[in-house]
């Protein structure tokens, strides 16, 4: 298991030092902020804006509960941990290649394509060849602890008066309802499977905690490139990693620290779906 380990320093100088450089980036290229989402019309928030909640998030993900036991990712089975950890990693690398040579960034495409590499291949992959194991406990602070933090997340990234409302009016109830469904289960859902429970999990396992959870992060925000892309890549990936990365690490750390796969799904719906759901509520009202 050490011999495994030895890299991981390495792994998280290099996130480390990726982070810190995106960080500079986007602030000396993008000092106003950042779009909210990838969809036309979506408002610039400020850099601030984007890393409070996650930080925030973390910081009570790692204090909540003063007093627990840990849950770490083990190899079972360290060839058949190998050949997983190998498919899953390059079908991380596979995704934002086929998106972004075929130009699948906002079509019906994508969604199958996400379905396809992020559920169904490592699905199969996971249930046959297995490779980790994770001792889970039977404790309330596994639930009550997660939705503390999820909840004051949600406070600050979805309900505090600094952020703005993105304006749907103009998309078609259904459509959106049909499109956000779609999210909800690739995105969700499906991320969550594929970038936190099997391969985070593994890279938790093979290299520590702090490396997998960087280097799951890294390969989660870099998924983005294929719909977030303005054609600059430098500053395209930079922001990537600074925007969807540092949500990628808060959803890692609580991966990590409760094991509750229900807490991270919830936190993706919600950093998906709040805004749709604020548009059909308010359209029924109005």
């Amino acid at each position: 298991m050490t011999s495994l380990r030895r890299p991981g320093h390495g792994v998280l100088a290099l996130c480390a030092a990726l982070a810190l450089a995106a960080l500079v980036i986007v602030l000396t290229v993008m000092p106003e902020g950042a779009p909210v989402s990838s969809d036309p019309g979506a408002p610039v928030v400020p850099w601030w804006v984007v890393l409070l909640p996650p930080v925030v998030g973390i910081a009570l993900t790692l204090v909540l509960p003063r007093r627990r036991t840990a849950m770490p990712a083990e190899v079972a089975d360290r060839r058949r941990f190998t050949a997983s950890t190998a498919v899953l990693l390059g079908l991380a690398v596979a995704f934002p290649l086929v998106v972004g040579l075929l130009d699948l960034g906002g079509s019906e495409w994508y969604v199958l394509v996400k379905l396809v590499l992020f559920m169904l291949v490592p699905g199969v992959v996971v249930a046959v060849v297995r490779g980790v194991r994770i001792e889970r406990l039977r404790a309330a602070w596994r639930w009550w602890a997660p939705a503390v933090v999820i909840l004051v997340w949600t406070l600050l990234s979805q309900v505090a008066p600094w952020n703005p409302r993105h304006d749907l009016s103009d998309i078609d109830p259904t459509m959106l309802v049909i499109s956000a469904t779609a999210t909800a289960i690739t995105a969700g859902l499906g991320e969550e499977l594929f970038y936190r429970r099997w391969l985070q999990t593994r890279l938790e396992a093979g290299l520590g905690a702090a490396p997998g959870i960087a280097l799951a992060s890294l390969a989660f925000a870099l998924m983005h490139l294929g719909s977030h892309g303005s054609g600059e890549p430098l500053v395209d990936v930079a922001r990537v990693i600074v925007a969807q990365g540092s949500f990628g690490v808060f959803v890692g750390v609580l991966w990590w620290r409760y094991r509750n796969l229900a807490a991270i799904v919830v936190a993706h719906l919600i950093v998906n779906g709040w805004q749709v759901v604020v548009e059909l509520v308010s359209g029924t009202a109005g």
